[in-house]
């Protein structure tokens, strides 16, 4: 059995086969391009479109590697801000700073999506923020299970803040206080415990384990 994940994001791919510790297989992998229209109102409308979509194509072209059976995962996550009423939120990826709103034609580098929400908050002392994942594990288009997590932290105070060279996106401007460094500082192992991907990723796990005779 395969476990197929829904994502053309290398990174993702990487971080969560070290949560759920096994090798995961995406789309590129078998020569497929994936990149479904996120058209959900919320996290885990988005990560079960996803989910659905990679299971649709998988049946249709039945790649190598591919048995009927084979589980899917789909995530999707971002970072909610409150002093921004939750923004960028679902939006995350496309972020382009509150002048610009969200530019799905343009997608800007993590450090320039980085450097314009710093810009934005401004000197607002409310720093508050999380990231969020929704996790899909789907068996069939009717059969899924999904999961969904936090990982709780500040906002850095301003760019000279903004530290670490692990991970992606956001990563650099989250800070946790209760690990005393961003997500971007982090010990892989470290982050891949306390992370929002990571604590949906364990119970997705979990759930996996007690299926694998039924799957």
């Amino acid at each position: 059995m395969n476990i197929w994940f829904a994502s053309g994001n290398k990174n993702k791919k990487k971080e969560l086969s070290a949560i759920l510790r096994t090798e995961l297989k995406i789309p590129v992998d078998v020569g497929m391009e994936f990149d479904p229209e996120e058209t959900g109102s919320s996290f885990h409308e988005n990560a079960l479109l996803k989910a659905r979509e990679l299971y649709r194509m998988l049946s249709a072209r039945c790649p190598t590697g591919f048995k009927k059976g084979d589980p899917v995962i789909a995530d999707d996550s971002g970072l909610c801000v409150d002093a921004l009423g939750g923004r960028p939120g679902i939006y995350s990826a496309l972020y382009a700073g509150s002048a610009v709103a969200f530019d799905n034609e343009k997608k800007l580098t993590g450090a320039q999506r980085n450097a314009l929400l710093l810009e934005e908050l401004g000197a607002n002392t409310v720093r508050s923020a999380r990231f969020v994942c929704a996790m899909v594990l789907l068996i069939s288009e009717d059969r899924f299970y999904i999961a969904q997590e936090t990982m709780e932290g500040i906002i850095v105070a301003s760019p000279q803040f903004a530290k670490g060279s692990g991970g992606f996106g956001y990563d650099p401007v989250l800070y946790i206080p209760e690990s005393g460094c961003t997500v971007a500082e982090m010990p892989d192992e470290e982050k891949n415990r306390i992370s929002h991907r990571g604590k949906a990723g364990k119970i997705i796990a979990d759930i996996i384990r007690e299926l694998n005779g039924n799957l």
